[in-house]
């Protein structure tokens, strides 16, 4: 068993720890957009393809205290790298983040990490396979990480335009993740749905995302894995969208009839089935029987339109709702009563609040 980190926005380790632990594998520790797991080296595949919440699936390599540059070559020339990296392996050092840290230059970490890597190597002309490699380092302690994924895995491939303030995917299926909905329970409806994230992440929660590239699918170690992988994956994305395709009710709505269109297309692309219509959601007929509503909320950051001053219309149109709502304003409260549970997160830059009613 090895190390893995698995990487998200601040404040959403929680979706990928629920992820994790519903597919068996064991949490070691969590950190500000960082959960650490144990795996072995032949769950990559699985792990990219099935996870939806994390942005990207790690290796820890190293993990060392490091002061001074030969401290930080040492750890890394010592990083076990065996039966992993091949010979004439390309190395990038694609990112390099410090926080608190005596070693602070950027470029002089990542050309130091770079000349460890050619060293624990042995040498490398670099005509191979490319593995690229994350360097964190806080309060003085190193992380080494080989990223498995290459191309963050919010990058579905279904979505080719987008609203004005669009909402990552992995964010999204993040907000399904948490409110624990599953498609052959109750309706879903995002009244803000713009276009479409929230309504088609929800649809594709148990889809294996099999139609991309990974960085380690042309790996030695993992290459026939990874085929053989892909064929499962595509099977059963194939099986599970017929179901919730037969099976669920899900509804996105927004009151700009362009972006709606831009909604259709996308879920067009992703393969699911998505109920949407161009509407203002206060002149929504009224749902009376229980729902899940799961909605990113305009607001002035993001959007000319905040939506406090009218949001209790929500609750008349959803009497009997779950509702799961994203808003920055920590006086949400104030217009929509007190939440069951609520935290903070980061969404592209903006800390903003989950609100859940359950």
């Amino acid at each position: 068993m090895r190390t893995f980190v698995a990487l998200c926005s601040a404040g959403l380790e929680g979706a990928i720890a629920s992820e994790l632990k519903s597919k068996n594998y064991k949490i070691t520790y969590s950190s500000s957009g960082r959960v650490f797991f144990l795996a072995d080296i032949s769950d990559v595949p699985k792990l990219n393809l099935q996870l939806k919440t994390a942005d990207r699936v790690t290796l820890l390599v190293s993990s060392a205290k490091v002061e001074t540059f030969d401290d930080l070559f040492e750890a890394v020339r010592g990083a076990d790298l065996r039966d992993l990296v091949e010979r004439n392996a390309r190395l990038v050092v694609k990112k390099v983040k410090v926080t608190n840290s005596r070693l602070s230059a950027k470029g002089a970490i990542a050309s130091v990490v770079k000349k460890a890597l050619v060293d624990n190597l042995g040498g490398t002309n670099e005509t191979g396979a490319t593995y690229e490699f994350i360097v964190i380092l806080k309060d003085d302690q190193l992380f080494l990480l080989l990223d498995t994924s290459g191309e963050s895995l919010s990058k579905r491939g279904y979505r080719l335009r987008s609203g004005a303030a669009p909402l990552r995917e992995t964010i999204a299926a993040s907000l399904i993740v948490l409110s624990r909905w599953r498609y052959y329970q109750l309706p879903l409806y995002d009244p803000f749905c713009g276009s479409g994230t929230i309504p088609i992440e929800a649809a594709l929660i148990d889809v294996p995302n099999y139609r991309r590239a990974f960085a380690s699918e042309r790996w030695k170690c993992l290459s026939q894995i990874w085929k053989t992988e892909k064929k499962a994956a595509e099977r059963l994305a194939i099986e599970v969208i017929r179901k919730v395709a037969k099976e669920t009710r899900i509804h996105g709505s927004d009151v700009d009839c362009e972006v709606i269109n831009v909604a259709v297309e996308n879920a067009r692309r992703a393969g699911v089935s998505v109920n949407f219509l161009c509407a203002d959601f206060r002149g929504l007929p009224t749902v009376h029987e229980k729902v899940y509503v799961v909605s990113n909320l305009p607001y002035g950051q993001r959007l000319t339109d905040d939506v406090l001053s009218y949001i209790d219309v929500l609750r008349k149109k959803f009497p009997n709702g779950f509702f799961y709502l994203l808003h920055p304003s920590g006086d949400f409260e104030n217009y929509f009563g007190k939440a069951t549970k609520k935290f903070r997160f980061q969404n592209s830059g903006i800390w903003t609040y989950l609100y859940m009613y359950y």
